[in-house]
């Protein structure tokens, strides 16, 4: 899959864009909200707690709407899906030298082969591999967070507790309900599931009710764009479409603003990476490959080289690297890549 070539520059906006903390956000009249995370003495949670089923105001017995009964809504504007849950955020976020290691795990498909139809075989791990690279993290005393909690601890300049890393699903598979989630919840475990919006209810997709699931699960649901086209080769007009529509429309099928999005096929620049940072409710945004920034120049626009580093800073929130694992990834190898990050 496309990641960004070599040398390219990425504009980066810093403040633009209103931030999240899922423990902080309002109620709403409409939606049952989740229990908030236990906190550590590090103020950041190894695994989020799961939280009670969210409950939609409607009869008994109806089913929730599905994600097309919905107007298109082109804004990330908060208060344009009455009802969802804003965001709000921790306190911080300025630039300074604050860095985290957290390693960033990126799965497509957790499905039997068999099952996995014309779907490209590096990006299938069946439930068993899945199972055994999760035995291994948990039987080396890893935790999971959320891309929404890495985000809250790089915004407030808090430490997650050691051996924190993050799982990220992407494409919006309903595999990612029917075989991963019930792995996930045997280890305690949450996972940020990047959903390509126009997708869902799609047959072979998640479902407007597995998405509430796996929020009331305590996992996150990020954006992955209306289309699943990359960004970098959309005229800049069609990217608040791709980016805002999509979000919009998470919203409106879970309730709560997506937190954190992920560029289909790795494919970001400037113009891209701008986009996503004028979303008001996106904090956080996953690239594919482990990248390292250098310094920025006077103009402020770093520039961005491809390198087997790894890291997370405020300043660069919007190309953070992930760790791709494939079904040959072995638990052993894995768990050597997760030490490199300690």
């Amino acid at each position: 899959m496309a990641i960004a070539a070599p040398g390219i520059a990425v504009l980066l906006v810093a403040g633009g864009c209103a931030t999240v903390n899922p423990s902080s956000r309002t109620p709403s009249p409409t939606l049952a909200t989740h229990s908030p995370p236990v906190a550590t003495a590090a103020g950041s949670t190894p695994t989020e707690s799961p939280s009670p089923s969210l409950e939609i105001a409607a009869p008994p017995g109806t089913p929730p709407p599905l994600a097309g009964s919905f107007p298109l809504v082109n804004s990330c504007d908060p208060t344009s899906v009455p009802g969802a849950i804003p965001v709000a955020a921790p306190a911080g976020g300025k630039a300074s030298s604050f860095v985290l290691h957290v390693p960033i795990l990126m799965y497509h498909r957790i499905v039997p082969i068999a099952e996995a139809g014309n779907s490209l075989p590096g990006l299938v791990v069946p439930p068993q591999t899945f199972a055994a690279q999760l035995d291994a993290l948990a039987g080396a005393g890893w935790h999971t967070i959320t891309m929404a909690t890495l985000a809250n601890d790089l915004q407030a300049h808090v430490n997650p507790l050691a051996k924190s890393f993050v799982i990220t699903i992407d494409d919006g598979w309903d595999d990612g309900y029917s075989y991963a989630l019930p792995i996930l919840e045997k280890h305690a475990f949450v996972a940020t599931y990047f959903v390509i919006a126009g997708y869902i209810d799609n047959p072979g997709f998640l479902s407007s009710a597995h998405l509430r699931a796996l929020v009331a699960a305590g996992d996150e649901i990020g954006d992955h764009t209306m289309d699943h086209l990359s960004l970098s080769r959309q005229p800049a007009a069609k990217l608040p479409y791709e980016i805002d529509a999509a979000a919009a429309r998470i919203a409106q099928v879970t309730g709560y603003w997506p937190e954190s999005l992920a560029y289909p096929y790795g494919g970001f620049d400037s113009q891209a990476a701008a986009a996503v940072a004028a979303c008001q409710e996106l904090r956080i945004a996953a690239i594919e490959a482990p990248l390292e920034i250098e310094k920025p120049v006077a103009s402020g626009t770093p520039q961005v080289t491809v390198m087997p580093a790894a890291y997370e800073t405020w300043a660069y929130r919007f190309v953070v690297p992930r760790i791709r694992v494939s079904p040959s990834t072995t638990p052993a190898y894995l768990l050597a890549e997760l030490d490199r990050y300690r």
